[in-house]
């Protein structure tokens, strides 16, 4: 019986806190308008089985995505669990990465809406 486990983890040049700006460019959203703008800290980390990737606004995680790095590509994705009232996917893909920027697009997907979004993440400083 083969088991190999394959505990993936961010590389050292994306693990850790970023600043992001998230901004909306196309939505059929009402909660989306096109041009809101959102800042919150990206934390790359691992847990014990999967890379990571916490969204914290003002010390609160907001959003918990689940993520992989493939061929230089940052792919992340949230779904709400079938007990949920709305039914709410989020994939990220960043593939614009460099040594203290990073940058792609999140889509949200939510009861037959969808929304798109710019994401720019600066390296944090602290």
């Amino acid at each position: 019986k083969n088991s190999v486990v394959i505990t993936a983890a961010w590389p050292a040049e994306i693990s850790g806190p970023w600043n992001g700006k998230v901004i909306c460019t196309e939505s059929n959203c009402s909660e989306y308008a096109v041009g809101d703008q959102r800042t919150d800290i990206w934390e790359f980390d691992n847990d014990s089985t999967q890379p990571i990737t916490k969204i914290i606004n003002n010390n609160n995680l907001v959003r918990l995505y689940t993520g992989k790095f493939e061929n230089n590509e940052i792919r992340l994705s949230f779904k709400t669990d079938s007990t949920a009232k709305k039914n709410v996917e989020m994939s990220v893909l960043l593939n614009d990465i460099s040594d203290n920027k990073i940058r792609g697009t999140r889509t949200i997907t939510s009861d037959g809406c969808t929304a798109k979004f710019s994401v720019e993440l600066v390296r944090s400083t602290k």
